[in-house]
């Protein structure tokens, strides 16, 4: 069964129709990698996974449960579901290890020494064990991003959401972000992940989906995707990425 299922899903905001009729499911342990123009609603779908964003219609069923009920526990369901941004979003007042071990804490009633023994594993994790002492405008885009990942896995989600985590970083810090993100992948996180790096979704993801103007245009393998696409859409916003 899918661990996440989503059908007939509607955004509107006021009079613009972002999502229009999007339906996907993700597969426990499964990578997705959603790609397309600016613009064609995969960060919306993204934070209607997590109810950042409120769908106007449709259903997301998490587990079996759908979370769009009116008595659905959305403080429980989203400790299982991390999300990382594109800006790092990271307490600026707080140390790297006072980030990470917030949420665990307030919200899971973590006890501190408990908290900030796993704290140092996810640090040590993504490679920041020796930066857990100091604060987030001291480190670079690259081990900022890194430090939002621990943090977000520090609830023990079951899914990962990564809404284009590396858009805001130099290019040379990219890699540091998607090798953390490989090693997620390859010890069985399930993640959902909107990304312009096509060497990643061609090279990690599982299934790859071709959104544009707010509907689901193609959902096929990598292989299948990047070798050969149906959808003449897909063709043409392929071959400009690429061949940049």
């Amino acid at each position: 069964m899918a661990l996440l299922e989503v059908k007939g899903l509607q955004k509107n905001f006021g009079e613009l129709k972002v999502l229009k009729d999007v339906n996907i499911s993700i597969d426990e342990g499964e990578v997705l990698v959603l790609i397309g123009p600016s613009g064609s609603g995969k960060s919306t779908f993204l934070r209607c996974l997590n109810l950042l964003e409120t769908p106007t219609d449709g259903e997301i069923i998490y587990d079996g449960t759908n979370i769009l009920k009116k008595k659905f526990n959305v403080m429980k369901y989203r400790q299982s579901v991390g999300m990382c941004f594109q800006r790092f979003n990271l307490f600026p007042f707080m140390t790297v290890l006072d980030n990470v071990t917030y949420a665990p804490i307030r919200l899971k009633k973590k006890k501190k020494i408990d908290a900030e023994k796993h704290a140092m594993e996810l640090l040590k994790k993504v490679g920041l064990a020796d930066k857990a002492k100091v604060y987030p405008d001291t480190l670079s885009g690259g081990q900022q991003q890194r430090v939002a990942i621990a943090r977000a896995l520090a609830m023990e989600p079951r899914i990962m959401l990564f809404d284009e985590p590396t858009s805001a970083l130099d290019p040379e810090l990219v890699g540091e972000v998607l090798n953390v993100m490989r090693e997620l992948a390859d010890e069985g996180m399930t993640m959902a992940v909107v990304t312009h790096e096509m060497g990643f979704a061609r090279d990690v993801a599982d299934r790859v989906i071709f959104m544009e103007g707010g509907y689901v245009v193609e959902n096929s393998t990598p292989e299948e995707m990047f070798t050969n696409p149906k959808n003449e859409r897909t063709k043409e916003f392929l071959s400009r990425v690429l061949n940049n």
